[in-house]
């Protein structure tokens, strides 16, 4: 019984480094902003208190925002288990929308790991593959 309890906090540790936080904003992905592919996020307290002040998207993307993604990676949970959580960094990337574009968006949105898609790295929608 130890053991599947040590298997089962093992599976759940593994798994919180796969979760992702994405927001899109409509309109067409372009190229990740520069120095915003998967940027070093810092965060306090579990994650509740953040470590700087907000991005602001419009300096970031002047054309406008496609997508953000918030998420964790290994090192990033090592770092906030290593401080029991007391800081808890993450990864964000922003990615611009695609200059010269207009119009509303496709019905079934766009799909950032399209082929043609400038920026394949970004995880596809959920029931999209």
């Amino acid at each position: 019984m130890k053991k599947l309890r040590l298997g089962v906090c093992w599976v759940a540790w593994l798994g919180a480094g796969c979760a992702a936080t994405t927001v899109r904003s409509g309109l067409p992905p372009g190229n990740a902003a520069p120095g915003y592919d998967e940027r070093w996020h810092p965060a306090f307290v579990l994650g509740l208190i953040p470590g700087n002040d907000p991005y602001d998207l419009g300096r970031i993307c002047p054309n406008g925002w496609s997508q953000v993604t918030v998420n964790r990676d290994p090192f990033t949970l090592l770092a906030g288990l290593a401080t029991l959580f007391i800081y808890a960094p993450s990864r964000v990337t922003v990615v611009c929308a695609e200059h010269g574009v207009s119009g509303p968006p496709p019905i079934g949105g766009y799909a950032p790991t399209a082929a043609s898609s400038p920026a394949p790295h970004m995880p596809a929608p959920p029931g999209e593959k």
